[in-house]
Protein backbone atom coordinates (compact mmCIF):
# COMPACT_ATOMS: atom_id res chain seq x y z
CA UNK A 1 0.00 0.00 0.00
CA UNK A 2 3.26 1.93 -0.26
CA UNK A 3 2.59 3.36 -3.98
CA UNK A 4 5.27 2.82 -5.40
CA UNK A 5 6.11 2.04 -8.92
CA UNK A 6 7.29 -1.54 -7.70
CA UNK A 7 5.92 -3.87 -5.49
CA UNK A 8 8.60 -5.31 -2.72
CA UNK A 9 9.52 -7.95 -4.85
CA UNK A 10 10.35 -5.99 -7.62
CA UNK A 11 7.44 -6.41 -9.74
CA UNK A 12 6.11 -3.55 -11.76
CA UNK A 13 2.91 -1.96 -10.43
CA UNK A 14 1.34 -2.30 -13.81
CA UNK A 15 2.32 -5.86 -14.54
CA UNK A 16 1.32 -6.93 -10.81
CA UNK A 17 -2.11 -5.08 -11.80
CA UNK A 18 -2.80 -7.04 -15.15
CA UNK A 19 -1.63 -10.13 -13.44
CA UNK A 20 -4.47 -9.44 -11.10
CA UNK A 21 -6.81 -8.63 -13.52
CA UNK A 22 -6.15 -12.03 -15.46
CA UNK A 23 -6.76 -13.55 -12.06
CA UNK A 24 -10.31 -11.62 -11.58
CA UNK A 25 -11.10 -12.68 -15.03
CA UNK A 26 -10.33 -16.83 -13.96
CA UNK A 27 -12.32 -16.47 -10.66
CA UNK A 28 -15.32 -15.23 -12.18
CA UNK A 29 -15.83 -18.39 -14.63
CA UNK A 30 -14.74 -20.64 -11.45
CA UNK A 31 -17.55 -18.69 -9.51
CA UNK A 32 -20.18 -19.08 -12.04
CA UNK A 33 -20.23 -22.73 -12.25
CA UNK A 34 -21.00 -24.92 -9.41
CA UNK A 35 -18.21 -27.35 -8.39
CA UNK A 36 -15.92 -28.22 -6.07
CA UNK A 37 -13.61 -25.52 -7.10
CA UNK A 38 -16.32 -23.25 -6.35
CA UNK A 39 -16.31 -23.74 -2.69
CA UNK A 40 -13.04 -23.58 -2.11
CA UNK A 41 -12.59 -20.29 -3.87
CA UNK A 42 -15.20 -18.76 -2.03
CA UNK A 43 -13.92 -19.54 1.39
CA UNK A 44 -10.02 -18.75 0.09
CA UNK A 45 -12.04 -15.14 -0.82
CA UNK A 46 -13.71 -15.04 2.67
CA UNK A 47 -10.31 -15.66 4.37
CA UNK A 48 -8.86 -12.43 2.14
CA UNK A 49 -11.60 -10.91 3.69
CA UNK A 50 -10.75 -11.48 7.05
CA UNK A 51 -7.42 -10.41 6.49
CA UNK A 52 -8.88 -7.37 4.80
CA UNK A 53 -11.08 -6.34 7.71
CA UNK A 54 -8.49 -5.62 10.59
CA UNK A 55 -6.62 -2.95 8.84
CA UNK A 56 -6.95 0.32 10.23
CA UNK A 57 -6.23 3.61 9.61
CA UNK A 58 -4.84 3.84 12.90
CA UNK A 59 -2.47 0.95 12.75
CA UNK A 60 1.03 1.09 11.52
CA UNK A 61 1.92 1.39 8.79
CA UNK A 62 -1.17 1.70 7.36
CA UNK A 63 -1.09 5.38 9.10
CA UNK A 64 1.23 6.69 7.18
CA UNK A 65 -0.35 6.12 3.52
CA UNK A 66 -1.26 8.87 1.33
CA UNK A 67 -5.22 9.39 2.14
CA UNK A 68 -6.40 8.55 -1.45
CA UNK A 69 -4.62 5.17 -1.35
CA UNK A 70 -6.61 4.06 2.30
CA UNK A 71 -9.84 5.03 0.97
CA UNK A 72 -9.75 3.02 -2.20
CA UNK A 73 -8.50 0.19 0.08
CA UNK A 74 -11.34 0.80 2.01
CA UNK A 75 -13.72 0.84 -1.13
CA UNK A 76 -12.01 -2.06 -2.28
CA UNK A 77 -12.68 -4.41 0.88
CA UNK A 78 -16.03 -3.17 1.05
CA UNK A 79 -16.73 -4.36 -2.54
CA UNK A 80 -15.62 -7.80 -1.85
CA UNK A 81 -17.37 -7.88 1.18
CA UNK A 82 -20.61 -7.48 -0.79
CA UNK A 83 -19.34 -9.41 -3.57
CA UNK A 84 -19.23 -12.17 -0.92
CA UNK A 85 -22.30 -11.78 -0.22
CA UNK A 86 -24.18 -11.78 -3.20
CA UNK A 87 -22.32 -14.68 -4.10
CA UNK A 88 -24.24 -16.51 -0.84
CA UNK A 89 -21.23 -16.91 1.63
CA UNK A 90 -20.95 -14.50 4.13
CA UNK A 91 -17.36 -12.92 5.10
CA UNK A 92 -16.68 -15.01 8.29
CA UNK A 93 -18.08 -18.22 7.35
CA UNK A 94 -14.45 -19.55 5.56
CA UNK A 95 -14.57 -22.47 7.69
CA UNK A 96 -18.06 -23.93 6.48
CA UNK A 97 -17.24 -22.87 2.71
CA UNK A 98 -13.85 -24.77 2.69
CA UNK A 99 -14.45 -27.42 4.71
CA UNK A 100 -17.33 -28.56 2.28
CA UNK A 101 -15.13 -28.77 -0.27
CA UNK A 102 -12.04 -31.41 -0.36
CA UNK A 103 -9.26 -29.30 -2.20
CA UNK A 104 -5.54 -27.49 -1.46
CA UNK A 105 -6.83 -25.97 1.47
CA UNK A 106 -7.33 -29.47 3.59
CA UNK A 107 -3.71 -30.11 2.73
CA UNK A 108 -1.94 -26.58 3.15
CA UNK A 109 -1.96 -24.95 6.24
CA UNK A 110 -2.61 -21.23 6.21
CA UNK A 111 0.63 -19.28 7.11
CA UNK A 112 0.02 -16.64 10.22
CA UNK A 113 2.61 -14.41 8.60
CA UNK A 114 1.68 -10.94 7.31
CA UNK A 115 4.47 -9.64 5.72
CA UNK A 116 6.03 -6.48 6.20
CA UNK A 117 2.88 -5.72 7.40
CA UNK A 118 3.81 -6.26 11.04
CA UNK A 119 0.75 -7.29 11.54
CA UNK A 120 0.71 -10.95 12.94
CA UNK A 121 -2.20 -13.31 14.40
CA UNK A 122 -1.99 -11.09 18.07
CA UNK A 123 -2.86 -7.92 15.86
CA UNK A 124 -6.92 -9.74 15.60
CA UNK A 125 -6.93 -8.74 19.41
CA UNK A 126 -6.99 -11.79 22.95
CA UNK A 127 -7.43 -14.78 21.96
CA UNK A 128 -6.79 -14.63 17.98
CA UNK A 129 -4.39 -17.11 17.93
CA UNK A 130 -3.10 -18.48 14.46
CA UNK A 131 -5.48 -19.53 11.42
CA UNK A 132 -5.88 -23.05 10.69
CA UNK A 133 -6.87 -25.09 7.63
CA UNK A 134 -10.16 -24.40 6.32
CA UNK A 135 -11.01 -21.77 8.94
CA UNK A 136 -11.36 -18.41 8.65
CA UNK A 137 -9.76 -15.44 11.00
CA UNK A 138 -11.29 -15.74 14.04
CA UNK A 139 -11.14 -12.08 15.49
CA UNK A 140 -12.11 -10.78 18.91
CA UNK A 141 -15.96 -11.40 19.41
CA UNK A 142 -16.36 -13.36 16.60
CA UNK A 143 -18.48 -16.43 16.50
CA UNK A 144 -16.80 -19.35 15.49
CA UNK A 145 -17.46 -21.04 11.68
CA UNK A 146 -20.34 -23.05 12.98
CA UNK A 147 -22.01 -20.00 14.40
CA UNK A 148 -25.76 -19.38 12.53
CA UNK A 149 -25.78 -16.18 11.13
CA UNK A 150 -27.93 -14.04 12.52
CA UNK A 151 -25.51 -14.33 15.76
CA UNK A 152 -22.37 -12.99 13.57
CA UNK A 153 -21.52 -9.42 14.78
CA UNK A 154 -21.01 -7.09 12.11
CA UNK A 155 -17.26 -6.21 11.07
CA UNK A 156 -16.05 -3.02 12.01
CA UNK A 157 -15.57 -0.38 9.08
CA UNK A 158 -12.03 0.34 10.24
CA UNK A 159 -10.31 -3.33 10.83
CA UNK A 160 -11.23 -2.92 14.83
CA UNK A 161 -13.11 -5.12 16.84
CA UNK A 162 -16.74 -5.93 16.23
CA UNK A 163 -19.02 -5.46 18.94
CA UNK A 164 -20.20 -9.38 19.95
CA UNK A 165 -23.75 -9.49 20.13
CA UNK A 166 -27.14 -11.03 18.67
CA UNK A 167 -28.65 -9.07 15.69
CA UNK A 168 -32.42 -10.29 16.71
CA UNK A 169 -35.27 -9.24 14.88
CA UNK A 170 -35.17 -5.69 13.78
CA UNK A 171 -31.49 -5.62 12.73
CA UNK A 172 -32.33 -8.51 10.10
CA UNK A 173 -35.76 -9.86 8.96
CA UNK A 174 -38.25 -13.27 10.34
CA UNK A 175 -36.97 -14.30 6.24
CA UNK A 176 -33.57 -12.37 6.26
CA UNK A 177 -31.76 -15.86 5.79
CA UNK A 178 -27.83 -16.29 4.15
CA UNK A 179 -28.16 -18.58 0.90
CA UNK A 180 -25.92 -21.59 0.21
CA UNK A 181 -23.75 -21.41 -2.41
CA UNK A 182 -24.74 -23.08 -5.60
CA UNK A 183 -24.08 -26.54 -5.79
CA UNK A 184 -23.60 -26.59 -1.98
CA UNK A 185 -27.27 -27.50 -0.88
CA UNK A 186 -28.11 -31.09 0.45
CA UNK A 187 -28.04 -33.99 -2.43
CA UNK A 188 -30.84 -36.26 -2.63
CA UNK A 189 -29.27 -39.56 -2.20
CA UNK A 190 -29.37 -42.04 -5.88
CA UNK A 191 -29.38 -45.63 -7.33
CA UNK A 192 -26.25 -46.60 -9.33
CA UNK A 193 -26.12 -42.92 -10.40
CA UNK A 194 -29.85 -42.74 -10.63
CA UNK A 195 -32.75 -41.21 -8.63
CA UNK A 196 -34.15 -43.45 -6.27
CA UNK A 197 -37.74 -45.47 -7.54
CA UNK A 198 -38.63 -47.07 -10.91
CA UNK A 199 -37.28 -45.92 -13.77
CA UNK A 200 -40.08 -44.44 -16.09
CA UNK A 201 -37.71 -45.47 -19.38
CA UNK A 202 -37.70 -49.25 -18.02
CA UNK A 203 -41.34 -49.02 -17.57
CA UNK A 204 -41.75 -48.38 -21.09
CA UNK A 205 -43.54 -45.28 -20.65
CA UNK A 206 -42.26 -41.51 -22.15
CA UNK A 207 -39.36 -39.37 -19.92
CA UNK A 208 -41.68 -35.98 -19.79
CA UNK A 209 -39.40 -33.17 -20.24
CA UNK A 210 -39.03 -30.99 -16.83
CA UNK A 211 -40.45 -27.84 -17.69
CA UNK A 212 -39.75 -25.10 -14.95
CA UNK A 213 -42.19 -21.85 -14.64
CA UNK A 214 -40.19 -18.77 -14.90
CA UNK A 215 -41.18 -16.77 -11.35
CA UNK A 216 -43.51 -13.99 -12.08
CA UNK A 217 -41.28 -10.54 -12.30
CA UNK A 218 -40.99 -8.43 -9.48
CA UNK A 219 -42.54 -4.91 -10.54
CA UNK A 220 -40.14 -3.34 -8.31
CA UNK A 221 -37.09 -4.81 -9.15
CA UNK A 222 -36.22 -2.00 -11.57
CA UNK A 223 -36.66 0.51 -9.30
CA UNK A 224 -34.72 -1.25 -6.67
CA UNK A 225 -31.62 -1.30 -8.87
CA UNK A 226 -31.93 2.38 -9.99
CA UNK A 227 -31.33 3.20 -6.46
CA UNK A 228 -28.76 0.96 -6.44
CA UNK A 229 -27.13 2.62 -8.90
CA UNK A 230 -27.29 5.72 -7.51
CA UNK A 231 -25.67 4.88 -4.31
CA UNK A 232 -22.83 3.39 -5.78
CA UNK A 233 -22.28 6.29 -7.96
CA UNK A 234 -22.75 8.40 -4.28
CA UNK A 235 -19.92 6.38 -3.06
CA UNK A 236 -17.69 6.29 -5.90
CA UNK A 237 -17.93 10.12 -6.52
CA UNK A 238 -17.79 11.24 -2.58
CA UNK A 239 -15.17 8.95 -1.60
CA UNK A 240 -13.37 11.62 -0.14
CA UNK A 241 -16.78 11.86 2.49
CA UNK A 242 -18.21 8.62 2.18
CA UNK A 243 -15.04 6.41 2.03
CA UNK A 244 -16.94 3.19 1.36
CA UNK A 245 -20.39 1.10 1.33
CA UNK A 246 -22.40 0.81 4.29
CA UNK A 247 -22.07 -2.00 5.88
CA UNK A 248 -26.26 -2.60 6.51
CA UNK A 249 -26.22 -2.43 2.18
CA UNK A 250 -23.65 -5.91 2.93
CA UNK A 251 -24.23 -7.59 6.43
CA UNK A 252 -27.90 -7.45 6.83
CA UNK A 253 -29.56 -7.57 3.11
CA UNK A 254 -33.38 -6.91 3.17
CA UNK A 255 -35.73 -9.46 2.71
CA UNK A 256 -37.85 -8.39 -0.07
CA UNK A 257 -37.32 -5.85 -2.96
CA UNK A 258 -40.17 -2.86 -1.28
CA UNK A 259 -37.39 -3.47 2.10
CA UNK A 260 -34.47 -2.86 -0.42
CA UNK A 261 -35.59 0.29 -1.84
CA UNK A 262 -36.89 1.69 1.38
CA UNK A 263 -33.36 1.24 3.02
CA UNK A 264 -31.11 2.44 -0.07
CA UNK A 265 -33.65 5.09 0.19
CA UNK A 266 -32.95 6.26 3.65
CA UNK A 267 -29.04 4.74 3.69
CA UNK A 268 -28.63 7.36 0.58
CA UNK A 269 -30.61 10.58 2.40
CA UNK A 270 -28.72 9.76 5.95
CA UNK A 271 -25.45 9.70 3.89
CA UNK A 272 -26.27 13.18 2.18
CA UNK A 273 -26.23 14.74 5.76
CA UNK A 274 -22.44 14.06 5.80
CA UNK A 275 -21.65 16.31 3.04
CA UNK A 276 -21.33 20.11 2.63
CA UNK A 277 -24.24 22.08 2.17
CA UNK A 278 -24.06 23.08 -1.78
CA UNK A 279 -23.42 19.26 -2.43
CA UNK A 280 -26.11 17.82 -0.59
CA UNK A 281 -28.62 19.43 -2.07
CA UNK A 282 -27.13 18.60 -6.02
CA UNK A 283 -27.85 15.00 -4.74
CA UNK A 284 -30.99 15.31 -3.01
CA UNK A 285 -32.23 16.50 -6.64
CA UNK A 286 -30.40 13.50 -8.31
CA UNK A 287 -32.07 11.52 -5.92
CA UNK A 288 -35.23 13.10 -6.83
CA UNK A 289 -34.91 12.57 -10.08
CA UNK A 290 -33.62 9.52 -9.95
CA UNK A 291 -36.95 8.11 -8.32
CA UNK A 292 -39.22 10.27 -10.24
CA UNK A 293 -38.02 8.28 -13.58
CA UNK A 294 -38.49 4.85 -11.86
CA UNK A 295 -42.16 5.79 -11.14
CA UNK A 296 -41.68 7.25 -7.65
CA UNK A 297 -42.48 10.70 -7.66
CA UNK A 298 -41.35 12.11 -3.87
CA UNK A 299 -44.51 14.73 -2.67
CA UNK A 300 -43.21 18.84 -3.48
CA UNK A 301 -43.54 19.03 0.30
CA UNK A 302 -40.95 16.57 1.34
CA UNK A 303 -38.54 18.21 -1.65
CA UNK A 304 -38.88 21.77 0.16
CA UNK A 305 -39.29 21.55 3.73
CA UNK A 306 -35.69 21.75 5.51
CA UNK A 307 -36.80 20.10 8.48
CA UNK A 308 -37.16 16.85 5.93
CA UNK A 309 -34.07 14.74 6.21
CA UNK A 310 -35.82 11.58 4.43
CA UNK A 311 -38.42 12.29 1.88
CA UNK A 312 -41.38 9.50 2.03
CA UNK A 313 -41.57 7.67 -1.10
CA UNK A 314 -45.08 6.37 -2.53
CA UNK A 315 -46.75 3.10 -1.83
CA UNK A 316 -45.17 2.81 1.58
CA UNK A 317 -41.82 1.85 0.46
CA UNK A 318 -40.48 4.75 2.80
CA UNK A 319 -41.90 7.18 5.02
CA UNK A 320 -40.50 10.75 6.01
CA UNK A 321 -38.28 11.70 8.51
CA UNK A 322 -38.22 14.72 9.87
CA UNK A 323 -35.49 16.29 11.88
CA UNK A 324 -35.50 20.41 12.24
CA UNK A 325 -32.61 21.75 13.24
CA UNK A 326 -33.63 24.81 14.39
CA UNK A 327 -36.42 24.56 17.70
CA UNK A 328 -38.23 27.48 17.59
CA UNK A 329 -40.57 26.57 20.36
CA UNK A 330 -39.00 23.88 22.43
CA UNK A 331 -41.64 23.71 24.62
CA UNK A 332 -44.15 22.52 21.99
CA UNK A 333 -42.06 20.69 20.26
CA UNK A 334 -40.68 18.43 23.71
CA UNK A 335 -44.55 17.70 24.06
CA UNK A 336 -44.13 14.24 21.14
CA UNK A 337 -40.87 13.24 23.04
CA UNK A 338 -40.98 9.62 23.86
CA UNK A 339 -42.35 9.25 27.21
CA UNK A 340 -38.98 7.74 28.92
CA UNK A 341 -37.58 11.03 28.34
CA UNK A 342 -39.84 12.90 30.03
CA UNK A 343 -39.59 10.63 33.22
CA UNK A 344 -35.71 11.05 33.24
CA UNK A 345 -36.36 14.64 33.20
CA UNK A 346 -38.81 14.78 35.71
CA UNK A 347 -41.06 16.80 33.43
CA UNK A 348 -44.29 15.80 31.24
CA UNK A 349 -45.90 17.12 28.84
CA UNK A 350 -48.24 19.04 30.85
CA UNK A 351 -45.84 20.68 32.59
CA UNK A 352 -43.40 21.71 30.07
CA UNK A 353 -44.95 25.45 29.64
CA UNK A 354 -45.14 26.11 32.82
CA UNK A 355 -41.20 25.85 32.86
CA UNK A 356 -38.77 29.10 32.99
CA UNK A 357 -38.09 30.13 29.47
CA UNK A 358 -34.21 29.66 30.97
CA UNK A 359 -34.95 26.38 31.70
CA UNK A 360 -32.91 23.64 29.19
CA UNK A 361 -34.99 20.93 30.27
CA UNK A 362 -37.89 21.29 26.64
CA UNK A 363 -34.74 21.60 25.01
CA UNK A 364 -32.59 18.58 26.04
CA UNK A 365 -36.05 16.49 26.01
CA UNK A 366 -35.78 17.90 22.21
CA UNK A 367 -32.30 16.84 21.20
CA UNK A 368 -32.43 13.74 22.78
CA UNK A 369 -35.40 12.33 21.08
CA UNK A 370 -33.51 13.44 17.97
CA UNK A 371 -30.13 11.81 18.90
CA UNK A 372 -31.89 8.34 19.19
CA UNK A 373 -33.46 8.53 16.01
CA UNK A 374 -30.94 9.26 14.04
CA UNK A 375 -28.89 6.76 16.07
CA UNK A 376 -31.67 4.32 14.82
CA UNK A 377 -31.47 5.61 11.06
CA UNK A 378 -28.00 6.01 9.85
CA UNK A 379 -26.36 2.35 10.09
CA UNK A 380 -22.88 4.24 9.79
CA UNK A 381 -22.91 6.24 13.04
CA UNK A 382 -20.36 5.83 16.14
CA UNK A 383 -20.47 7.03 19.47
CA UNK A 384 -17.25 8.23 21.65
CA UNK A 385 -18.27 7.70 25.27
CA UNK A 386 -17.82 4.49 25.78
CA UNK A 387 -13.85 4.30 25.16
CA UNK A 388 -10.85 6.42 24.76
CA UNK A 389 -9.47 6.09 21.79
CA UNK A 390 -11.25 5.58 18.95
CA UNK A 391 -15.71 6.35 18.47
CA UNK A 392 -17.56 2.61 18.87
CA UNK A 393 -19.81 1.33 16.15
CA UNK A 394 -23.75 1.83 17.08
CA UNK A 395 -24.59 -0.61 14.32
CA UNK A 396 -25.86 -3.21 16.52
CA UNK A 397 -28.63 -3.60 18.68
CA UNK A 398 -26.34 -3.91 22.08
CA UNK A 399 -24.36 -0.66 21.19
CA UNK A 400 -27.62 1.54 20.64
CA UNK A 401 -29.08 0.13 23.81
CA UNK A 402 -25.93 0.56 25.50
CA UNK A 403 -25.98 4.47 24.20
CA UNK A 404 -29.76 4.97 25.33
CA UNK A 405 -29.02 3.58 28.84
CA UNK A 406 -26.39 6.40 29.02
CA UNK A 407 -28.15 8.88 27.60
CA UNK A 408 -31.03 7.93 30.19
CA UNK A 409 -28.77 8.41 33.11
CA UNK A 410 -27.49 11.47 32.14
CA UNK A 411 -30.79 13.27 31.40
CA UNK A 412 -32.07 12.22 34.86
CA UNK A 413 -28.50 13.60 36.43
CA UNK A 414 -29.13 17.03 34.50
CA UNK A 415 -33.18 17.17 35.26
CA UNK A 416 -32.01 16.77 38.78
CA UNK A 417 -29.44 19.74 38.51
CA UNK A 418 -32.42 22.02 37.69
CA UNK A 419 -35.10 20.85 39.47
CA UNK A 420 -33.36 20.41 43.18
CA UNK A 421 -31.55 24.27 42.57
CA UNK A 422 -27.79 22.95 42.33
CA UNK A 423 -24.89 25.70 42.24
CA UNK A 424 -24.25 26.74 39.15
CA UNK A 425 -20.89 25.51 38.66
CA UNK A 426 -22.36 22.13 39.41
CA UNK A 427 -25.12 22.40 36.54
CA UNK A 428 -23.34 23.21 34.47
CA UNK A 429 -20.62 20.24 34.87
CA UNK A 430 -24.05 17.95 35.26
CA UNK A 431 -25.29 19.95 31.55
CA UNK A 432 -21.48 19.64 30.24
CA UNK A 433 -21.79 15.75 30.93
CA UNK A 434 -24.90 15.27 28.52
CA UNK A 435 -23.29 17.16 26.00
CA UNK A 436 -20.66 14.70 25.52
CA UNK A 437 -23.84 12.04 25.17
CA UNK A 438 -25.77 14.20 22.77
CA UNK A 439 -23.08 15.47 20.58
CA UNK A 440 -20.98 12.79 20.94
CA UNK A 441 -22.32 11.15 17.71
CA UNK A 442 -19.62 10.93 15.65
CA UNK A 443 -18.84 9.08 11.59
CA UNK A 444 -15.44 7.51 11.32
CA UNK A 445 -14.89 10.34 8.73
CA UNK A 446 -16.15 13.57 10.42
CA UNK A 447 -18.69 14.78 8.43
CA UNK A 448 -17.91 18.41 6.87
CA UNK A 449 -17.78 21.31 8.55
CA UNK A 450 -20.97 22.88 6.68
CA UNK A 451 -22.89 19.80 6.75
CA UNK A 452 -26.43 19.04 8.34
CA UNK A 453 -24.68 17.29 10.96
CA UNK A 454 -22.29 20.15 11.83
CA UNK A 455 -25.53 22.60 12.09
CA UNK A 456 -27.04 19.87 14.18
CA UNK A 457 -24.01 19.32 16.66
CA UNK A 458 -23.71 23.11 16.82
CA UNK A 459 -27.57 23.54 18.18
CA UNK A 460 -26.61 20.67 21.00
CA UNK A 461 -23.44 23.36 22.02
CA UNK A 462 -25.60 26.51 22.37
CA UNK A 463 -27.67 24.46 24.94
CA UNK A 464 -24.43 25.47 26.75
CA UNK A 465 -24.30 29.44 26.51
CA UNK A 466 -26.56 30.60 29.43
CA UNK A 467 -25.82 27.54 31.44
CA UNK A 468 -21.99 28.71 30.98
CA UNK A 469 -22.72 32.39 32.02
CA UNK A 470 -23.83 31.61 34.92
CA UNK A 471 -21.02 29.78 35.89
CA UNK A 472 -18.62 32.15 34.64
CA UNK A 473 -17.87 30.21 31.75
CA UNK A 474 -18.17 30.86 28.23
CA UNK A 475 -18.09 28.77 24.28
CA UNK A 476 -15.03 29.15 22.98
CA UNK A 477 -15.81 31.74 20.24
CA UNK A 478 -13.11 31.16 18.01
CA UNK A 479 -14.02 29.45 14.29
CA UNK A 480 -13.23 25.98 14.57
CA UNK A 481 -11.84 26.14 11.14
CA UNK A 482 -9.22 28.36 12.37
CA UNK A 483 -7.35 26.38 15.20
CA UNK A 484 -4.38 26.27 16.20
CA UNK A 485 -2.32 23.37 18.58
CA UNK A 486 -2.04 25.80 21.18
CA UNK A 487 -5.97 26.36 21.28
CA UNK A 488 -6.27 22.46 21.20
CA UNK A 489 -3.79 22.35 24.30
CA UNK A 490 -5.65 24.98 26.37
CA UNK A 491 -9.17 23.86 25.51
CA UNK A 492 -9.49 19.72 25.35
CA UNK A 493 -8.46 16.92 27.03
CA UNK A 494 -5.93 14.61 25.97
CA UNK A 495 -7.76 11.54 24.75
CA UNK A 496 -9.29 13.72 21.63
CA UNK A 497 -9.58 11.49 18.36
CA UNK A 498 -7.36 11.56 15.44
CA UNK A 499 -8.79 12.24 12.68
CA UNK A 500 -8.46 12.65 8.50
CA UNK A 501 -4.95 13.87 7.30
CA UNK A 502 -5.16 16.94 4.61
CA UNK A 503 -8.24 18.28 6.23
CA UNK A 504 -8.65 21.49 9.40
CA UNK A 505 -7.15 20.69 12.44
CA UNK A 506 -10.73 20.32 14.15
CA UNK A 507 -12.52 18.16 12.25
CA UNK A 508 -15.64 17.41 14.64
CA UNK A 509 -16.55 18.49 18.20
CA UNK A 510 -17.68 15.31 20.61
CA UNK A 511 -17.58 17.28 23.73
CA UNK A 512 -18.34 21.13 23.54
CA UNK A 513 -14.99 23.31 24.81
CA UNK A 514 -15.22 25.44 26.86
CA UNK A 515 -13.08 28.65 28.58
CA UNK A 516 -13.39 30.34 31.91
CA UNK A 517 -14.99 33.70 31.29
CA UNK A 518 -13.03 36.99 30.92
CA UNK A 519 -9.73 36.13 30.61
CA UNK A 520 -9.76 34.23 33.84
CA UNK A 521 -6.52 32.54 35.05
CA UNK A 522 -8.09 30.27 37.12
CA UNK A 523 -7.72 26.38 35.73
CA UNK A 524 -10.06 25.70 32.72
CA UNK A 525 -12.15 22.68 34.47
CA UNK A 526 -14.27 22.38 31.40
CA UNK A 527 -12.49 21.24 28.48
CA UNK A 528 -14.31 19.41 25.74
CA UNK A 529 -13.45 16.83 23.41
CA UNK A 530 -12.39 16.69 19.65
CA UNK A 531 -11.39 14.57 16.55
CA UNK A 532 -8.41 16.40 15.26
CA UNK A 533 -5.46 15.77 12.31
CA UNK A 534 -3.05 13.02 12.84
CA UNK A 535 -0.11 14.03 15.54
CA UNK A 536 2.24 13.70 11.60
CA UNK A 537 0.65 16.36 10.45
CA UNK A 538 0.90 19.21 13.39
CA UNK A 539 5.03 19.68 12.48
CA UNK A 540 3.99 20.29 8.71
CA UNK A 541 1.21 22.85 8.94
CA UNK A 542 1.53 26.59 9.03
CA UNK A 543 -0.54 28.30 12.15
CA UNK A 544 -3.59 29.43 10.06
Amino acid sequence: MSGAAESDGGVPAGALAAGLSGFAEAAGVVLATPSECRGVMLGALSRCWEELRWVGRHLQPYADDPAEVFDRFETARASLERLLWAAGTAPGTAGRAASAAPGPVDAAPASTDRGPAGVGAEGLGPGAGPVRPGQGVAGPGAPSPAAPPDTRPPPADDGTEPIAAAVDGPERGAGDVLRAPAGAGTTAPTTAGKPPGPDPAEAGGEVAPTARAKPPADPLAGIADALGALEAKLLAEQIGLLPRTPPAAAIRPPATTAERIGATWRRIHMALLRLPAHLRDEWRAQARETAAAAGLAVTAEDSSDPDVIVPGLPQGLCTAERIPLVVAAPGAAAVGVREEVHHKLGTSPGALLDLPPADPRPIWAVRAEQALRLVDLDPELHVAVFVEDQPSSLSSQEARGRYRMHLYRLLATAGSSQADGWPADSRLGAAHALDMVLGGLVHKRPAALDSWWWQWRAGVSEILAPLAEHARYELVPKAFAKWTRLDVDAYTVKNSVSGQSGEPLVQWVLWTPLKPKGGAARTNERKGRIVMRPEPQYGRQASP
